[in-house]
């Protein structure tokens, strides 16, 4: 039975995960981790990383940090500088790579190698702009194609907010956070909807007068809803405006009708369906950026993680870890549509709800905004 939020603590379960990182770089190589089969902990794992390659070296950075070790450290910045080639992707995932997976090396420990990389990707990024969008696109990358210009998603909104406005604090260029806070606005517009409900993707149309259309049902998909959680509450802390606490409000209460502090399903839609620990994770870490200290959204964040522990992670429930490493985060929906991974450790979800975890462990105070 889940002990409740005010007698979870964090600490083990931190340590397994980042144990259980250490043991994954030994075993993937030079190869970048994606999901792991539920019932032997290994890993499919891919050559230059997929969209994921930034939350694999963002665990590094976590490791190096919560540790202190030169070993971790080292280990950390080997990965991140083969981000570089990331750079020119003609994709908005880059966002994710560059600001989860190099900037933790600069905000948690002070890397200089981080700190350039995360630079660079931050400038490339911000060439795709699109000015007739009003936003950056998708890009054509990553299977997308030409239709990849005209279109785009709530995944990355986060990231591109957060690494854009960080990038131009640091660097000296106001131009990078007009484009963060105008990206961020226009993917407010188009992707939140009246009742809370989160639009995943849109497809927009180049044609004056056209509507865009969405490409999923807004509120269906778990995964999206707690992508704009986060994005909403990312633009808030880190562009200083309210009206998106108002909108990371608004999908938080559409999040809690439906999930609470419990682990959704991949869709809203298929209550019946495998559910996703990974969009649970990502919305701890979004209601953790919203949240006053002592607020309710903190203590929802905080029983979510929990939940996540006790029931998903193995070494935390009975026999969970019987014949696989300690540390796993179970049950994980990559991709339903066709059928990949659908309950699996995914490298993303481990990577959120170890983020939450450290920021659970940290004093407020203490933490960088991440």
């Amino acid at each position: 039975m889940a002990r409740p939020a005010d007698e979870f603590i964090p600490d083990a379960a931190l340590t397994a995960m980042l144990d259980r990182v250490r043991a994954t770089a030994r075993e993937v190589g030079d190869r970048f981790p994606l999901y792991a089969e539920p019932g032997t902990g290994v890993w499919t794992s891919t050559r230059r990383g997929s969209w994921t390659a930034g939350y694999w070296t963002g665990l590094l950075w976590l490791a190096a940090w919560h540790s202190g070790a030169p070993e971790d450290r080292r280990r950390a910045v080997a990965w991140t500088t083969r981000l570089r080639e990331r750079a020119g992707d003609d994709t908005v995932t880059r966002a994710m790579t560059f600001w989860y997976g190099a900037a933790p090396g600069h905000l948690l420990c002070g890397d200089d190698t981080a700190l350039a990389v995360a630079l660079e990707g931050a400038e490339a990024l911000a060439a795709s702009y699109d000015e007739r969008l009003g936003l950056i696109p998708l890009g054509t990358a990553l299977g997308q194609g030409p239709d990849g210009r005209s279109a785009t998603a709530i995944d990355s909104v986060a990231a591109v907010t957060a690494l854009l406005s960080w990038a131009s604090r640091t660097a000296g260029r106001p131009r990078l956070l007009d484009l963060a806070r105008g990206n961020a606005v226009r993917h407010r517009d188009l992707c939140l909807m009246d009742d809370g409900g989160v639009r995943a993707g849109v497809a927009l149309a180049p044609v004056a007068g056209q509507e865009p259309s969405g490409a999923h049902p807004a509120g269906g998909w778990s995964r999206g809803q707690a992508w704009g959680i986060l994005s909403f509450a990312t633009a808030a802390r880190a562009l200083h405006m309210p009206e998106f606490t108002s909108a990371a409000g608004e999908a938080a209460r559409y999040w809690a009708k439906h999930a609470a502090t419990a682990v959704p399903s991949w869709s809203f839609t298929d209550p019946g369906g495998p559910r996703d620990t990974s969009a649970a994770a990502i919305a701890a870490v979004g209601l953790l950026a919203l949240a006053d200290p002592d607020g309710d959204q903190r203590t929802a964040a905080r029983r979510l993680v929990a939940t996540l522990v006790e029931g998903h992670l193995t070494g935390f429930r009975d026999g969970s870890a019987v014949g696989r490493p300690a540390g796993m985060l179970l049950d994980g929906c990559y991709d339903m549509a066709s059928g990949t991974a659908t309950g699996h450790e995914l490298i993303w979800g481990d990577f959120f709800l170890a983020l939450a975890l450290a920021q659970l462990t940290t004093p407020r105070d203490q933490w960088p905004c991440l």
